[in-house]
């Protein structure tokens, strides 16, 4: 990973507020703006209610590109695991040929020799 790439890591939140604490902040700034424009007490109740769902539909949706930013950096540590794994393949059937290429010479000066 480059220097200038980020990691999943740092898309997320500040380790010093728990998701719920986010989340009621973000409901009570959308709130306190809505709020000059409910008049009556009913729609203030909805108001609120409605600030929570969408504070809560932010924090899905901020989770959801963090999952998606951690799936791609899992699915390109598994092509870079997958690679490597093929090339030590390719490395250990060159060994083998090199293996059975010794082993057929040896024979060879062996029977030409006698000994077996």
């Amino acid at each position: 990973m480059s220097s200038q790439e980020k990691s999943p890591a740092s898309n997320e939140a500040p380790r010093g507020k728990s998701v719920k604490e986010i989340l009621i902040d973000l409901a009570n700034d959308k709130y306190e703006s809505w709020k000059q424009f409910l008049t009556i007490e009913s729609s203030r109740f909805l108001g609120k209610r409605l600030a929570i769902t969408d504070a809560t539909v932010a924090g899905l949706v901020r989770d959801n590109e963090i999952l998606r930013a951690r799936v791609k950096h899992v699915e390109q540590m598994c092509a870079d695991l997958c690679r490597k794994h093929n090339q030590c393949y390719h490395s250990l059937i060159k060994i083998k040929e090199g293996h059975n290429q010794f082993i057929d010479e040896t024979n060879a000066k062996l029977r030409s020799k006698g000994i077996t």
